[in-house]
């Protein structure tokens, strides 16, 4: 039962629909050191119920795309969790554009 509700509530969430160019254009952050300065525009999740590899490939694009949506320039991956159920990727979007 416990599964099925996640399922559920998993299947309401949606990918924004990002243009590819748009999503190999962002840079990824291997510290945050490196987008100090830059404008922060929040924090976002992904996540997926399958398991291994393809499902941890899955949250992250879809943290991914969450950032790109917000009109990030660059993001860093903040966090990764794997349950049984489903593996979380948080990830920080920023504007590298607009120093502060």
């Amino acid at each position: 039962m416990r599964c099925l509700a996640l399922l559920l509530l998993l299947g309401c969430t949606t990918v924004p629909k990002v243009p590819p160019e748009r999503l190999a254009a962002m840079r990824e952050a291997d510290e945050e050191d490196a987008l100090k300065g830059c404008k922060p525009l929040g924090k976002f999740r992904g996540s997926s119920t399958q398991v291994g590899d393809p499902g941890l490939a899955q949250a992250r694009g879809e943290a991914k795309a969450k950032c790109a949506a917000a009109g990030a320039t660059d993001f860093a991956y903040t966090s990764e969790s794997v349950s049984p159920d489903v593996i979380t990727v948080d990830a920080k979007a920023y504007d590298c554009t607009v120093r502060r």
